[in-house]
């Protein structure tokens, strides 16, 4: 009659591709997208299409100290659309440059947004790629915290 098959689910990935440097100031010098080395990820966190990225500047920083730090990593969803007002992402601008925002509206036209109020919204143009999702980040690359919506926790 019939028979039934059952298929092995496949295992998350242990490890994430170091595909660079995202930068939370000002935009940084073109540089390859390219995977250096992979960086271990706990159990709770690992997922299909995951990327780290080591940050740099302070434009994600509050004025308190949270959010990004310089130094700190951002661990990107790659196969999230990034499509919701207040979610933190990661985008590759026209020159191949990469920058963490949070995703928003200014003057009715969709921008990324600095967490540091010393930086202006950025219009996003057509030729501004959106790379992910940010869902956790790290100061030390060891201990990861999730990125809540609109907010760091």
């Amino acid at each position: 009659m019939f028979q039934t098959y059952f298929l092995r689910k496949r295992p998350l990935p242990r490890t994430a591709p170091i595909c660079g440097y995202v930068s939370a100031g000002r935009p940084l010098e073109a540089e390859p997208f390219l995977a250096r080395r992979r960086m271990p990820i706990p159990v709770q966190l690992r997922r299909f299409g995951m990327a780290v990225f080591r940050v740099t500047g302070d434009s994600m920083t509050r004025e308190d100290g949270s959010g990004l730090v310089d130094g700190g990593w951002v661990l990107v969803d790659t196969r999230d659309p990034l499509t919701h007002d207040g979610h933190l992402g990661a985008f590759q601008l026209d020159d191949g440059t990469m920058v963490t925002k949070r995703y928003g509206l200014h003057k009715g036209r969709p921008s990324m947004h600095s967490d540091n109020p010393a930086y202006e919204p950025l219009p996003l143009s057509a030729g501004i790629r959106r790379l992910g999702r940010v869902y956790a980040y790290s100061t030390d690359g060891r201990t990861w915290e999730k990125v809540g919506w609109k907010g760091w926790n």
